[in-house]
């Protein structure tokens, strides 16, 4: 994420808008017939990788620290990916049903993270323990849900795509619950 953000920063602007159009999930998009295909077949995870700035991916970036390290080794590394990608992607469907606006280009990993976040909280009713940040863990994903459902009430931040975080959040549950075996065993 990082480093597309960094690439992207650094390349000309018409470059930027190109990156943006064709790998951006645009809901509208799917409504313009010369839309390319392989654009509208990729967009739906790679926005999860772009950000609107280094603050919204310094954020990304440290929520998905937090529980990448420990998710990454509870489930290994092709599980994670797929929770977060899931999630990502359940978090694009989620907005393009009954999110914001279908022009705003939207990207961020949000949705993705709320998917791990969604994984932990499966793991931790499993009995699976998320090691010994587990009461804080379980507090930031009670803090990421609580306030993305404010934002839904009281949205703050206009341009903060928060269907789309509750989208993968709860896909990440789904998907974990019904796909993943976790490489831990139950505690005594």
């Amino acid at each position: 994420m990082f480093v597309v953000h960094g690439l992207t920063a650094l390349a000309p602007v018409s470059v930027e808008r190109w990156t943006v159009f064709h790998f951006a999930f645009i809901p509208a998009a799917w409504f313009i017939d010369a839309w390319p295909l392989w654009s509208l077949a990729i967009s739906p995870l790679t926005y999860a990788f772009l950000h609107g700035g280094l603050l919204h991916l310094a954020m990304n970036g440290v929520m998905l620290a937090v529980m990448g390290q420990v998710l990454e080794r509870k489930l290994g590394m092709l599980s994670f990916f797929s929770v977060f990608a899931v999630g990502a992607i359940g978090g694009a469907v989620v907005h393009a049903l009954i999110g914001g606006s279908p022009e705003v280009p939207l990207v961020g990993a949000s949705a993705g993270v709320g998917a791990l976040y969604g994984a932990g909280l499966v793991l931790h009713g499993r009995g699976i323990s998320l090691g010994p940040n587990t009461r804080l863990l379980l507090a930031l994903t009670g803090f990421f849900v609580v306030t993305n459902l404010l934002g839904l009430v009281l949205p703050l931040f206009g341009n903060v795509a928060y269907v789309a975080h509750l989208g993968g959040f709860i896909t990440g549950i789904f998907s974990t619950a019904w796909l993943v075996k976790p490489r831990s065993t139950r505690l005594p």
